[in-house]
């Protein structure tokens, strides 16, 4: 890991692992990088991560990314999927094919996503963790917590207007933080009167982009302009 990046304001925690919290030997992109393509982003985030937590995410990252992108695109079938990491992903594995397609089904004119909810939950956690900790140096390794999605396509306008209104709170984040450093914006909320909060951030255009609320309590993120999602930390 390179000693000479800064992930917390705590040097003490510079070697906590940003998902367990055990001995972080290596280091993990921000959102994973299967969830964007190629050519990468420029400095994508990074935190120090175990190895454990840094390789047992990769399938089910990889079953959420495809599984999103097929809903995106409204085909299981690889042959027209237009996003190429997918379509090659399938192609590669007949078997997660196989698994996703069963998991989409309609019904009379209704699609029912019948996904594997306890690995949206792993991948869930693990981004809303991530940024937690990259930009506000925030640690909640086993605090409990409540997950929202939503598909923006199935959103009315209002609800978007709500969920893209960046947070706003009293609290600031963390002295010295990433997220007091660089992200923190006013935010008119009647005649003279301003919130601080924290606005959205864009890692690849229609692909990723997340929100941190000041403090710390809550993440939403949003995924192949398709899975709207937020986190609320108890």
């Amino acid at each position: 890991m390179n000693p000479n990046k800064t992930y917390y304001a705590d040097d003490r925690l510079s070697d906590c692992c940003a998902y367990c919290g055990d001995f972080a030997a290596t280091e993990d992109h921000v959102p994973s990088r299967c969830f964007l393509d190629r050519p990468y982003p420029q400095n994508l985030p990074i935190v120090p991560c175990c190895h454990n937590c840094n390789y047992e995410f990769s399938k089910d990252e990889e079953y959420v990314s495809c599984f999103i992108d097929c809903i995106k695109e409204n085909t299981v079938d690889p042959h027209k999927i237009q996003r190429e990491k997918t379509r090659n992903t399938l192609l590669h594995s007949p078997k997660l094919q196989e698994r996703i397609a069963s998991q989409i089904r309609d019904f009379g004119g209704v699609t029912i996503y019948d996904y594997e909810k306890d690995r949206f939950k792993r991948v869930i956690h693990k981004l809303a963790w991530g940024h937690l900790v990259y930009e506000n140096d925030a640690i909640s390794w086993d605090n409990q917590y409540n997950v929202s999605m939503w598909l923006l396509q199935e959103m009315s306008d209002v609800q978007k207007q709500l969920f893209f209104k960046p947070y706003i709170r009293e609290i600031l984040p963390q002295v010295g933080s990433r997220s007091l450093l660089n992200n923190l914006v006013l935010i008119p909320e009647s005649n003279n009167v301003y919130s601080f909060g924290n606005q959205w951030i864009t890692v690849q255009e229609n692909r990723y982009s997340y929100c941190v609320s000041p403090d710390s309590n809550n993440v939403k993120f949003v995924i192949a302009d398709c899975l709207a999602v937020e986190v609320d930390i108890i």
